[in-house]
């Protein structure tokens, strides 16, 4: 009884994959276009939360330090802080 309904799973499997195919290759376009879309939104909210002039903004309890993006410095008045960012800078 379970192979059965294996069987008809399969079975019914093949003749819907035929169709996705067909529908995938006419919604390639609209997917790469939603992909565009989302990559536009992901950069303006990076750039409202870290800034664009190169330097990325990170606040931690009241403390504030910049991070230089090409060059890796980081300027902070708290030093735990500062040295915090350029371990995870240098990490990543």
């Amino acid at each position: 009884m379970v192979s059965d309904s294996v069987v008809a799973l399969v079975l019914n499997m093949s003749r819907e994959i035929r169709k996705v195919v067909v529908e995938s290759e006419e919604a390639t376009k609209s997917e790469e276009e939603n992909n565009k879309k989302a990559e536009k939104v992901i950069h303006a909210l990076l750039v409202s939360l870290f800034g664009e002039n190169g330097k990325l903004v990170i606040s931690v309890d009241g403390n504030v330090a910049h991070l230089d993006k090409q060059s890796g410095n980081v300027e902070s008045e708290n030093e735990g802080l500062k040295e915090r960012v350029r371990v995870a800078f240098q990490r990543i």
